[in-house]
């Protein structure tokens, strides 16, 4: 019985808090609250470098990235572009040389994989528009065997159509070469 008596109490304790609670708050003056001029809707802004974890080892980027990417925004979230748009989330492991982060035109990624990310924001109807060989080399190459992607500017973009041609005769002799030296080794 005293228990059941105890439990009693306290609920009653509890009841009583929180209408106390309920009376306080309410009497007190609103806090007001911060909304954009342009909508009704709450705007957030962020505290910190979103790309201050990656720019900690690698220094080269330390200023952040350089060209088109560093004014990008994100069409998917309207945000600027970070590294983790691109490179994804990292593991606690990444630090121990683990290839968790996406690396462009090296073979620790299928061709296929390097080009899905690129696609999340460039559209491959832009891409055909702007010129033909994107839709031919889209599942053989990787789009960084032609464009850098870090660089202040581009050396690709605004190639008149001799530097075109000469871009694709370079690569695809190289192939030539390769494909003789294959055939020739037993």
């Amino acid at each position: 019985m005293g228990s059941l008596r105890s439990l009693f109490k306290g609920g009653l304790l509890m009841l009583v808090s929180m209408f106390a609670l309920t009376t306080m708050s309410s009497s007190a003056e609103p806090v007001p609250e911060q909304k954009t001029e342009a909508s009704s809707e709450y705007k957030v802004e962020l505290q910190r470098n979103r790309d201050y974890a990656c720019t900690q080892c690698h220094k080269d980027t330390k200023d952040g990235m350089h060209g088109a990417h560093s004014k990008a925004i994100n069409p998917n979230n309207q945000l600027p572009v970070t590294c983790t748009n691109c490179h994804g989330k990292i593991t606690p492991e990444h630090r121990n040389g683990v290839a968790d982060a996406m690396r462009f035109n090296e073979d620790v990624f299928p061709v296929d994989k390097q080009n899905q990310v690129c696609m999340t924001c460039h559209q491959l109807e832009k891409l055909r528009t702007a010129l033909w060989a994107h839709d031919v080399h889209i599942l053989k190459t990787s789009c960084a065997s032609c464009h850098q992607l870090h660089p202040t500017k581009d050396p690709v973009q605004g190639l008149d159509q001799k530097g075109q041609i000469k871009l694709c005769v370079d690569c695809h002799s190289k192939q030539q070469q390769q494909y003789q030296k294959e055939k020739e080794t037993p």
